[in-house]
């Protein structure tokens, strides 16, 4: 048996959690855990079960989320994790307080070349490869332009391409203070027609890309 981890809230939250889960404390810290089979059910609803407590833990207390499959051995490997993370945990705890993560996720092009680079010459192909890794001028505009409307509404941001539903996309990260976020879901649906229809809002959620 492993202990599956949810995230780590404030040692001094006394209000209760799920009743479920375990809490090890240490280093004015909480961990919240499961018991759970060493071999990870990995079926789409564990998955979406684990998120859905997640959800509801960040919704009582400010809490660092641990992305689904963080096992460790015991209550005394926690423990020692508590204490090796203890400085960086109370900082982003403070980062982290009362705030939300909102996304907003712009679909990109296409690269040129892109689906029969493998064939093309050496060069060619290294170039298709590194316009696949690389923001498109016009995302990168737009991001600045988000980023400069949305100031004082936001607390930090992050930028990553990735794959979304087989489509190369342009995520935005905010962390959002609670008492800020009408604010910024009005100010970008109040630019949204300026960015062309290929951006989409998602959230709230869990600052999962603010956990690390």
């Amino acid at each position: 048996m492993s202990l599956l981890l949810f995230g780590i809230i404030a040692g001094e939250h006394l209000n209760p959690i799920d009743s479920d889960l375990r809490r090890i404390q240490s280093e004015g810290l909480t961990a919240l855990v499961k018991v759970s089979d060493a071999e990870l059910n990995r079926e789409s609803s564990a998955v979406i079960a684990y998120g859905d407590q997640i959800m509801r833990i960040h919704q009582q207390t400010t809490l660092i989320p641990a992305r689904y499959g963080s096992l460790l051995a015991d209550e005394q490997e926690v423990t020692k994790h508590l204490i090796d993370h203890a400085a960086h945990y109370h900082t982003l705890l403070a980062k982290l307080d009362d705030c939300e993560e909102v996304g907003i996720r712009m679909t990109l092009p296409e690269s040129e070349n892109e689906a029969d680079a493998p064939q093309a010459s050496g060069q060619a192909y290294l170039l298709a490869r590194k316009n696949v890794y690389s923001v498109p001028e016009l995302a990168a505009q737009q991001e600045t332009l988000i980023n400069h409307t949305l100031a004082g509404l936001y607390r930090d941001h992050r930028a990553t391409l990735s794959l979304f539903n087989g489509q190369r996309t342009y995520l935005l990260s905010y962390l959002v203070p609670r008492a800020t976020l009408i604010q910024f879901k009005t100010g970008y649906f109040d630019l949204a027609a300026s960015l062309g229809g290929n951006a989409t809002l998602s959230g709230p959620w869990p600052p999962y890309n603010f956990s690390e």
